[in-house]
């Protein structure tokens, strides 16, 4: 069954809701690293180790779900072969 085509005024939310989520991913990654990697240098006493391989890996997450989140396709891979 075909669905109704998107008005213009629909198609403008929803590309601003996917942005504004992708960036929030991103950077709640990268600041969930730093925090944690922050934390271990408080345990551990490596400073500034901890806080580098943190933000670093938090980095990668952040950008892996953004890659995951544009190539993943919009209608669920129908009608490709």
């Amino acid at each position: 069954m075909p669905t109704e085509p998107e008005s213009p005024e629909e198609g403008r939310k929803s590309s601003l809701a996917l942005a504004l989520s992708v960036g929030w991913e991103l950077t709640s990654f990268t600041l969930l690293g730093v925090g944690l990697g922050y934390w271990l240098d408080g345990r551990l006493k490596s400073s500034p180790w901890g806080t580098l391989v943190g933000a670093l890996f938090g980095i990668v997450l952040g950008l892996y779900r953004l890659i995951r989140t544009f190539s993943l396709p919009k209608n669920g891979g129908a009608g490709r072969r």
